[in-house]
């Protein structure tokens, strides 16, 4: 499932939040910019968390669900340091039926490692 990535209701990229960890109801993956993210892309490289809070950063389901994390919605780009695009988006605080409902694949393979 793709998640869009919101900066002020503006789509900046997408991400596939392809890694998690359910206890922390947390979901990872890497960013797959847009255009309209690089209006933008100095202030995660700097890591200006003041502009960044600023953006009000959302992840939204393909379905149109908000993921509300507890904490915060962050991205994490090094591109400057890796020589190319490297960006990571962060889901940090989901809530526990909403990323159950989401994220069975990341419950599954953390419920796995105890069997």
């Amino acid at each position: 499932m793709k998640f869009k990535i919101f900066a002020r209701n503006e789509v900046i990229g997408e991400t596939l939040l392809e890694n998690g960890d359910p206890p922390m109801g947390v979901a990872f993956g890497a960013l797959i910019p847009n255009e309209n993210y690089f209006k933008y892309q100095e202030y995660f490289c700097k890591h200006d968390f003041e502009k960044i809070s600023d953006l009000e950063l959302a992840v939204v389901s393909e379905s149109g669900l908000n993921l509300n994390p507890i904490g915060e919605v962050g991205i994490e780009d090094y591109s400057k340091e890796m020589g190319e695009f490297s960006a990571q988006v962060n889901a940090l605080g989901i809530e526990g039926e909403v990323y159950n409902q989401l994220f069975p694949h990341h419950v599954a393979a953390y419920e796995a490692q105890f069997k």
